[in-house]
């Protein structure tokens, strides 16, 4: 088991670079400009999984935003090419996917090829802002399957709701 952590677990907000993977402009042009708005000065952008994978080699990125369905690489493909055992420290860069679609089994088959998470278009920033957020706390170590690094699926916690006070029953007299 690997104790490797994510490349940007405990970074700022401001000192991100990410890279931007889609195949349709003006999703990648969206969310360039909502991460300018939060003040990231590197946002690169790459068309599919195959200009990513040779843009990632000449510099790593912070994380990494990428569109599930692409052609001619499609996301899933990309991330377990990232992912793959061999390709360390790179293969530790978080990767939030972007779909569309957000099946039980995309899901399953994101986090099993190794997505740090998952956000469903439409993108809006809090959503955007919130996923960065938990990429950014996120310790949980690498292990590797088969293959390829992953990271357990863990949902973030949800603030926890205090127990109800027990109910006291009253005793009546009638001395």
């Amino acid at each position: 088991m690997s104790q490797n952590i994510s490349t940007a677990f405990g970074m700022s907000l401001k000192e991100l670079d990410v890279l931007i993977v889609d195949d349709n402009a003006n999703m990648r042009l969206l969310v360039r400009t909502i991460l300018r708005s939060f003040g990231l000065r590197e946002a690169r952008q790459a068309r599919d999984g195959t200009t990513a994978l040779a843009e990632l080699e000449r510099k790593a990125p912070s994380i990494i935003i990428s569109d599930w369905e692409m052609a001619p690489m499609n996301g899933l493909d990309f991330i377990r090419a990232v992912r793959r055992v061999g390709r360390e420290p790179l293969c530790f860069v978080p990767i939030i996917v972007l779909t569309a679609h957000a099946s039980r089994q995309l899901i399953q088959e994101a986090f099993d090829s190794g997505a740090t998470q998952l956000l469903v278009k439409p993108v809006t920033p809090a959503n955007l802002l919130q996923r960065i957020g938990w990429v950014l706390e996120d310790d949980r170590p690498f292990e590797q399957v088969g293959d390829i690094y992953r990271q357990e699926m863990r949902l973030p916690k949800a603030a926890q709701k205090p127990a109800p006070a027990p109910k006291q029953s009253q005793v009546w007299s009638l001395d």
